[in-house]
């Protein structure tokens, strides 16, 4: 079966459209500035043909130049809307040969500048929508399809993919340049643990095909690489059979030490489908923990309550709810409506996210994080604290503490007052640096820039490895500046 479901973007010439490049004054030069000039290029070199579009237009800079944090702003000087894979490839080839710098920006989920380019090309993803196949050997797509689109059309043939980041209007291309976590991770890893192949461009225009089999070091690499070897261009994604309810078991404690027992049974026995958890706001004051698991299920069979709680020992309350599989898979767009009533979403959101080694867990919450933590510091966003399984996680530069049970700790901050973003971004920089004193490490998705330093440290003994590739497949070092990885 084929789907697909091509945007709607105006690809024709237009005024705005580019056909040039100055090499003298780094400039792009459109129809109009050629008509301004009798037709005289003045030693441009004309663009590739290409399938969709490169432009100037003011509002497609401007929303290049911005991101879900609303923190960083670059802009570029050019947008690629492509119409193919192909014009990927060519504009990349350009830009090397130039020495133009290049990212891919699919919904602009990123929260600190990540995927912006100051002064060089942004390419859309979101033009190269197209679901090729979908079946039981897996689904064929493009790197601009949204996984919430993705979703539907598996469920749609009685399937899913067999792991989820939490929120699903983002790109496939942007969630496996960085990780993708979520509640089914602790069963098969990551997103970026299941995938099958990806199409890539290299940061010298050049197309791969990578799997297990071909190209694997490129495949391996770019599978949470952060972009640094080029650009996801498709992927092949396995399904599974899809279940068609959710139970959801919401257990809350106040002590953090039984909090974190509980969670270790619960990692290491893999009961539930799904797992997380979160610190919430306790009744009269400071903090309560809340585990969340599910059971996935499709009647007439049906979850066994007890069997699933035996041995478990909350001292708060206790819910059990049932869910169909899409609404609870998706229950982060109806959070993202409230919030956008609120006037918060489009506001500075200087998120947090970290990875802790088991071992230092519980120092961290009760030494670091607990004493400072306020209510004010998450606002109207919550905090999510759960453990999974380290040799769940695969992909070489996704990067882990060392130890055999990592929790991941998010505080996905919307601020109802946005002149704290400065000390937000303080705070974050203040738990990024204790998380690092006990052997943690970033999620790079967070607000805290790194130094190069901090790069190195964050890659360890791979970073060897992370500078091999870079120089293979990107060696004048053009692509997702936004990242610091390389600032040269």
């Amino acid at each position: 079966m084929v789907k697909s479901s091509r945007r709607g973007f105006v690809m024709g010439a237009s005024a705005l459209a580019i056909t040039a490049f100055d090499p003298l004054h780094r400039t792009w030069l459109t129809e109009a500035h050629a008509q301004r000039r009798g037709g005289d290029s003045c030693g441009a070199i004309h663009i590739p043909r290409l399938d969709g579009e490169l432009t100037t237009d003011a509002a497609a800079l401007a929303e290049a130049a911005s991101d879900f944090g609303n923190i960083i702003s670059r802009t570029p000087r050019a947008v690629l809307r492509p119409g193919s894979e192909r014009d990927v490839r060519r504009l990349i080839r350009f830009c090397n040969r130039h020495d133009i710098k290049v990212a891919m920006r699919g919904q602009g989920h990123a929260v600190l500048g990540e995927a912006q380019v100051d002064c060089g090309v942004v390419i859309d993803s979101r033009t190269l929508d197209a679901i090729h196949s979908i079946g039981p050997d897996g689904a064929d797509v493009d790197a601009g399809v949204k996984w919430s689109t993705l979703l539907l059309a598996a469920l749609d043939e009685g399937l899913t993919p067999l792991v989820l980041a939490d929120y699903l209007e983002i790109s496939v291309g942007g969630v496996l340049s960085v990780g993708g976590i979520g509640g089914n991770m602790n069963r098969v890893g990551a997103v970026v643990d299941n995938v099958d192949e990806i199409r890539f461009v290299t940061g010298e225009g050049r197309r791969r095909v990578c799997n297990r089999r071909r190209n694997r070091a490129l495949f391996e690499g770019a599978l949470g690489g952060l972009g640094q070897f080029g650009v996801i261009t498709g992927a092949k994604i396995p399904l599974g059979p899809a279940p068609a309810l959710v139970r959801v078991y919401e257990l809350v404690y106040t002590n953090v030490s039984d909090y974190l027992a509980d969670q270790r049974v619960l990692v290491n026995d893999a009961r539930f489908g799904f797992h997380e958890g979160q610190i919430i706001p306790a009744a009269g004051g400071g903090w309560a923990f809340k585990v969340e698991v599910g059971a996935y299920y499709t009647p007439p069979s049906e979850p066994d309550d007890s069997a699933l709680l035996a041995g478990l020992s909350p001292d708060g309350s206790t819910t059990i709810t049932d869910f169909p599989y899409f609404v609870w898979l998706n229950r982060v767009a109806f959070a993202e409506q409230a919030l956008r009533d609120l006037g918060l979403w489009d506001t500075p959101n200087p998120w947090s996210d970290l990875f802790l080694p088991d071992c230092h867990i519980e120092d961290y919450l009760v030494h670091d994080v607990l004493p400072f933590l306020t209510p004010d510091a998450v606002g109207a966003g919550l905090q999510l604290l759960y453990p999974f399984l380290r040799n769940k996680i695969t992909r070489p530069f996704f990067k882990m503490p060392n130890d055999s049970i990592v929790w991941a700790y998010d505080i996905l901050r919307f601020p109802f007052d946005p002149s704290t973003t400065d000390a937000l971004l303080e705070e974050n920089r203040r738990l990024y640096e204790r998380a690092v004193a006990r052997g943690g490490k970033q999620y790079p998705i967070g607000a805290v820039e790194l130094t190069q330093r901090e790069w190195v440290r964050h890659y360890g003994r791979d970073f060897l490895r992370f500078v091999s590739l870079k120089g293979r497949h990107d060696r004048r070092n053009i692509m997702t500046p936004g990242q610091g990885i390389f600032r040269f």
